[in-house]
């Protein structure tokens, strides 16, 4: 973890090297999607209906991924799972990025279903990164994953029932 530049008296602009890997685990299936057929593809195919809604949902996923990247504590070390709650929060992190990939696993296999995209595909990333937020006890990055869920889930559903 490096530290560059003091934003308060608790947090730093700086690096947290680690944060590439969870980002990177959190698109990998984006990064595979070109590489299997898919016959119909909902969620890339869909219609931004509420141009407002869109650009907010981008600009607060974009600003989750900054905040997991770049935002460091004073007293943070690269993988805080000492305390009983660091080790629950990530495990909780863990849990969500398995189901996502889970949720890919039958949309991938054609089980596109309302279920699994809006109850799964949509709701894990935000989730993953809010425990990352609470696990690292980076409040703002908590938050915004938290604000990141509803703003996610509200595009998307007006996108796809609409």
């Amino acid at each position: 973890m490096v530290k560059w530049v003091r934003i308060t008296k608790t947090y730093w602009f700086g690096l947290f090297a680690f944060g590439f890997v969870l980002v990177l685990l959190q698109q990998l299936p984006y990064l595979i999607m070109p590489l299997i057929p898919l016959a119909h593809n909902p969620l890339m195919e869909m219609v931004d209906k509420i141009v407002l809604l869109n650009l907010s949902e981008k600009i607060i996923g974009i600003s989750c991924v900054l905040l997991t990247l770049f935002l460091v504590r004073e007293n943070n070390q690269q993988l805080p799972l000492k305390t009983r709650r660091q080790k629950l929060c990530f495990t909780a992190a863990l849990v969500c990025l398995a189901l996502y990939y889970i949720g890919w696993g039958f949309y991938f296999t054609g089980r596109q279903t309302l279920i699994i995209m809006l109850g799964i595909l949509v709701t894990m990333p935000p989730l993953f990164y809010a425990f990352i937020g609470l696990w690292r006890q980076l409040t703002p990055l908590a938050i915004l994953g938290f604000v990141f869920l509803f703003v996610h889930m509200a595009n998307v559903s007006v996108n796809l029932l609409t």
